[in-house]
């Protein structure tokens, strides 16, 4: 598990391709120089600090980022939604969360992400309040946000998503994810939150081909002309409390999950988020998963743990993404074809 797809006789960054920028026909020399640089830094971060501190080609970073960038979705939050996507190592550095071990017979405070190794279980954020009234950002008095009702903030860089690029054949799939301190969807209640979708484009990195959206336990591909574009953005309509991605929005009394009965939190769409607007963006709302120089995910992701400790039976806080079937399989999804929402 957490091992990144490749295509058959694709190898990896040691051999050749996968259509990843460092397999260009530049010198091997400079590819070698900057291996080793990299590790030299990693390790010598690895001494001075005690962090396990992801190494990746910067060609094929810089290349996997262009086109995280250039293919971002646009997400359309529902009015009431009090939480946005926000950083992963800034979160992992606030006071107050704890890692425990299974059970939770041993809970020590998070300082290290070493921490985040085969002995723990789950991260235990800091807020007790089941409605998560208090799952708030420590400096929420202070800080800057687009909607007084936020719990996190999301102004001056603080709100991000992150995508993993993975190609074959054709056609890349770049999937992104978002991280949401909590999940409020009545009588889901848990901390911490993993969505997202996936944008499929051609091998040239310039159309879109198709888009995934990961909605509660599901993953679907709906009918051409039901998602809304802005030029290569898709909108992302997410479900306000358990934040279920959707391609139309739905301002209803009772808004439904695609594919079953059952109600879902409204997603009228209203509040666009922060990041939408390019000047806000600035090319750095979008991160990429850390990887080893490898490819395999390294650092917190891969780490194969809860984000949140577990509070009610059957509603479990989500895994680590890497160990998710989605980033594993980032080209499945089953096909719906839902027109009204």
């Amino acid at each position: 598990m957490g091992i990144m797809l490749r295509p058959p006789g694709c190898r990896d960054r040691r051999g050749t391709c996968c259509g990843r920028a460092e397999c260009l026909p530049w010198p091997a020399a400079v590819r070698a120089v900057t291996a080793r640089t990299c590790a030299i830094v990693a390790a010598a971060l690895v001494l001075a600090l005690g962090l396990a501190v992801p190494c990746v080609s910067s060609a094929s970073a810089a290349n996997d980022h262009v086109l995280a960038l250039r293919f971002r979705p646009y997400l359309y939050f529902d009015t009431a939604e009090r939480w946005r996507p926000i950083g992963v190592n800034r979160f992992l550095a606030e006071t107050g969360h704890r890692v425990c071990t299974a059970g939770g017979s041993t809970c020590v405070p998070l300082t290290s992400l070493s921490q985040l190794n085969s002995q723990a279980a789950y991260l235990d954020f800091r807020g007790s309040q089941l409605d998560g009234s208090d799952a708030t950002a420590p400096d929420l008095a202070t800080c800057q946000r687009s909607e007084p009702i936020l719990r996190d903030c999301d102004e001056h860089g603080r709100s991000v998503i992150y995508a993993h690029v993975t190609r074959a054949g054709a056609e890349i799939a770049i999937d992104y994810w978002w991280f949401l301190r909590y999940n409020a969807l009545f009588p889901d209640f848990h901390e911490g939150d993993w969505e997202g979708v996936t944008v499929i484009a051609d091998a040239a990195g310039t159309h879109v081909l198709t888009v995934h959206f990961a909605a509660h336990a599901d993953v679907w591909q709906y009918d051409r002309g039901v998602p809304l574009f802005d030029g290569l953005h898709v909108h992302v309509y997410v479900a306000r409390g358990g934040h279920a991605s959707y391609p139309r929005p739905c301002a209803d009394p009772v808004c439904l999950q695609t594919g079953s009965p059952l109600p879902d939190g409204r997603y009228d769409g209203h509040d666009p988020w922060f990041n939408n607007d390019p000047a806000q963006c600035m090319q750095q709302c979008v991160r990429l998963f850390p990887e080893t120089a490898s490819g395999s995910p390294a650092s917190w992701d891969a780490w194969n743990g809860l984000w949140g400790a577990p509070r009610l039976p059957g509603f479990s806080p989500p895994r680590t993404p890497a160990f998710q079937t989605r980033y594993q399989q980032p080209f499945a999804s089953q096909p719906s074809h839902r027109h009204h929402f």
